[in-house]
């Protein structure tokens, strides 16, 4: 995405607002404040959390910033883990950015779009880095046993890694991982990262102190029960509850140069204008018998610029009682010779279809994704299309729970656009084909260009 002002690019200040590099020459100097939420709402069984973060108009916004926080179980006796997915997102719901009354970025069902993010993380990256940032832990390793061969160092399958050996063929989440209601003091604080709540981030850095408006982060909770972390021992549909002592935002500001550099920055660009993606989530009931007569569903964002579509066969029924809670994607039904499908899937807009033929193909499908993506995602040809049960998910436990039942969990669909701005009559998902029973929401979010201009410390946005 570009950014555009009216920034002299022959001058000799650097455009800070990309994150690009930098000249060697220039000096930085970072300042962290841990700010507390100015509104904090707890939420019930059945109501939503909410938080509230008010940033200082001073520097650069690092968008490697955190919100730091830390869930507790509220009945005596039980023990909860995050879903390995997401970690420490599984609680978020909304996030949302203001700037003055304006609103920036809006992501809702955002830990589902988390969902499908972390998926692209490394297997490795997830083991080292993210089980002690995050909470998220899916990354895979063979798993070794008794081998019907008579091989002792022969794997017969695989199935999730943590650091752990499998103790009477159970992989057990780390002690310190654990939340549990008996120990509140030992309950493990998470970080989520800024450009995390607001992929636009990824590519810009806010320059806070060029604004003159108040500038505030919102996250809103899913309820206290069956959906904020997963069930180990101890009574099901317990309260867990966010800890506000622990709820926190990290924010890193960034000031460059040793000298008058970021007046100068600020003179040259006193109306400048930047381009960032938003996502609109579109959600609509469905059914085994409507997915095989085939679901068109019109997800709208008629003349705007629409680069990717994210589809999704959510199960709304997950809940605590299973290894991944509803943060799932459906594929379609097995065969008993170990097919999946059949399935059909193409988006229909400026009265043409994106692709000349329905996708069929789950191999095609995955390719699909990746081109969209950039990168392949890291989950198994099990997990995503339910195929390859041979030396597939191993059927040894994870906190006493089956890992076999990932197969097929991992179908996420992303399509890049290639039609350019989309017309009257909006996007059209179809998707047809033999699924399970269990899929019974069709969710899908569309990325979208935006446009924020910066005028005299006020800020107007726009589509693009």
């Amino acid at each position: 995405m570009d950014v555009t002002s009216d920034y002299d690019g022959g001058s000799d200040i650097p455009d800070f607002i990309k994150l690009d590099q930098i000249p060697a020459n220039y000096s930085q100097r970072a300042e962290t404040d841990l700010l507390e939420p100015v509104v904090f709402q707890q939420g019930t069984s059945t109501a939503d959390g909410f938080s509230r973060f008010t940033l200082q108009n001073k520097g650069f916004l690092h968008s490697h910033s955190k919100i730091f926080m830390a869930l507790a179980p509220q009945t005596a006796g039980t023990v909860y883990y995050f879903a390995p997915t997401v970690g420490i997102g599984q609680v978020v719901k909304k996030a949302v950015l203001k700037i003055g009354n304006k609103t920036i970025n809006e992501v809702d069902s955002w830990r589902h779009l988390y969902a499908v993010k972390s998926s692209l993380i490394t297997n490795e990256n997830n083991l080292e880095r993210e089980t002690y940032l995050t909470g998220r832990g899916m990354s895979h390793a063979f798993v070794y046993g008794p081998h019907p061969d008579g091989s002792r160092t022969a794997a017969q399958n695989y199935g999730l890694e943590n650091g752990l050996e499998y103790l009477d063929d159970d992989l057990r989440t780390p002690s310190w991982a654990k939340m549990k209601a008996d120990k509140l003091d030992e309950c493990p604080s998470y970080s989520i990262d800024l450009s995390d709540l607001f992929p636009f981030l990824k590519v810009h850095q806010l320059p806070l102190y060029l604004f003159k408006e108040q500038i505030t982060i919102e996250l809103t909770f899913v309820p206290t029960i069956k959906q904020r972390a997963q069930l180990i021992t101890g009574t099901a549909s317990s309260e867990v509850h966010v800890v506000r002592d622990e709820l926190k935002f990290c924010a890193d500001y960034i000031y460059y140069g040793s000298g008058d550099e970021m007046s100068r920055y600020a003179e040259a660009n006193k109306d400048m204008s930047f381009s960032f993606v938003d996502y609109r989530v579109i959600e609509q009931t469905t059914s085994q018998s409507a997915l095989a007569s085939g679901v068109i569903r019109n997800v709208g964002m008629a003349n705007r610029l629409v680069p990717r579509v994210i589809t999704l066969l959510n199960d709304s029924g997950g809940n605590e009682g299973n290894i991944l809670n509803d943060l799932v994607s459906i594929s379609p039904t097995r065969s008993a010779s170990g097919v999946s499908g059949p399935v059909k899937f193409n988006i229909r807009y400026n009265d043409r279809f994106e692709y000349s033929s329905d996708i069929d193909n789950n191999a095609r499908l995955f390719s699909m994704t990746t081109h969209a993506e950039g990168v392949p995602p890291f989950v198994t040809r099990a997990e995503f299309s339910d195929e390859g049960a041979t030396g597939g998910i191993t059927t040894r436990t994870f906190n006493g729970r089956d890992q076999s039942v990932l197969a097929g969990k991992f179908f996420n669909l992303s399509s890049k656009l290639s039609n350019g701005r989309v017309g009257q009559r909006g996007l059209e998902v179809h998707v047809s084909g033999t699924f399970p029973a269990t899929p019974d929401l069709l969710r899908c979010y569309a990325e979208f260009i935006r446009v924020a201009r910066l005028n005299g410390g006020y800020v107007e946005v726009y589509n693009a």
